[in-house]
């Protein structure tokens, strides 16, 4: 995670800022998020994922400023100019009117890692980060999801004409060799495809050891992630990305129990947004659907012992009667 690591030591160096009397006298609420990412609220993770871009936006154009001499060039992600739209409100675009799920949105900051790897001219600065959102959510989109909307659907959402995303988009996937699946191993794999040139597949491996092993592939790496982005910007003060006065924790887990302990005297915030429900709910919510699906499995169980000991010939009557049930249900009659 070479994006968290810059981020991680920058914000070891950088000194916070007292508040001024007004905002102290104010006080932050927390909402705790669950470790997993896919129980999170997409608002929420918008916001998070924001405050990460925003936070290496400013990293990498104070450097950019302070040596102009290192820049190596421009490429495909550039703008002549910075859009007027900031990075919070252009990912919340492309979130609601694109269905971005929970995986793509985290999807686009591991690509930045991936893309960096390969293509060290690229830098996600003010010039190239709206560009770089809508080609990466795009491609999360068509390689991670069972649906997804056509590139014309897309470049309207991201303000672009659908012949420039096309080359966005092969421009990327030319970059990282087309391995777009989110994997720990693909970093590595794509700095040895760039060196020789070649295409290799996962059991094809002398260069990287215990290659086949994929300890830690798909939602395993976006977990990592996401755990660094609340641990990194969690912290109201931690950005200067202050689209929510609000400070993110994740829920501790109990290592006995495996479940999840609100600390004592701090209250999750519930919230209802316009994305999804929020971590607490679906907490609550995944409880009950656990325990009516136990229940219903348990009656279920019942019911096959208790046809298994009647005659064959009443058992057979009572499924036929039962499919007979079954199809005047699925076609009801309106008048």
């Amino acid at each position: 995670m070479q994006v968290m690591k810059t981020a991680e030591a920058t914000t070891t160096d950088k000194s916070v800022p007292e508040d001024s009397p007004k905002e102290k006298s104010k006080e932050i609420p927390t909402i705790y998020l669950h470790p997993k990412f896919s129980n999170c609220s997409r608002t929420d993770l918008a916001i998070l994922i924001s405050r990460m871009l925003t936070f290496l936006i400013q990293i990498n154009d104070s450097s950019s400023y302070s040596a102009p001499d290192k820049v190596s060039g421009l490429t495909r992600f550039h703008s002549r100019v910075p859009p007027n739209i900031s990075v919070y409100n252009y990912l919340l675009r492309l979130t609601k009117y694109s269905s971005l799920e929970h995986c793509v949105l985290l999807t686009a900051v591991y690509y930045i890692d991936l893309l960096s790897s390969v293509y060290p001219i690229f830098k996600l600065n003010s010039l190239t980060v709206h560009r770089f959102l809508l080609t990466a959510t795009t491609v999360a989109s068509k390689g991670l999801c069972d649906s997804f909307c056509t590139n014309t659907h897309y470049a309207k959402v991201g303000g672009v004409h659908s012949s420039e995303l096309n080359i966005l988009e092969c421009e990327f996937l030319k970059r990282v060799n087309y391995r777009i699946l989110p994997r720990d191993d693909n970093i590595d794999w794509c700095k040895l495809e760039s060196k020789f040139h070649s295409f290799s597949l996962y059991d094809e491996s002398p260069e990287l050891p215990n290659i086949g092993s994929m300890k830690n592939s798909g939602y395993n790496v976006l977990d990592a992630y996401f755990r660094k982005i609340v641990q990194l910007v969690g912290p109201y003060d931690a950005s200067p990305d202050k689209s929510k006065a609000a400070n993110y924790a994740l829920l501790p887990l109990s290592p006995k129990e495996n479940c999840i302990q609100i600390p004592a005297g701090d209250e999750p915030v519930i919230q209802n947004n316009s994305f999804g429900k929020s971590s607490t709910e679906t907490l609550v919510s995944g409880t009950k659907n656990s325990m009516n699906q136990e229940a219903h499995s348990r009656k279920r169980n019942l019911d096959i012992e208790a046809t298994d000991h009647q005659p064959m010939e009443k058992k057979s009557t009572d499924s036929t009667n039962l499919k007979r049930q079954t199809y005047d249900q699925k076609a009801p009659t309106f008048q």
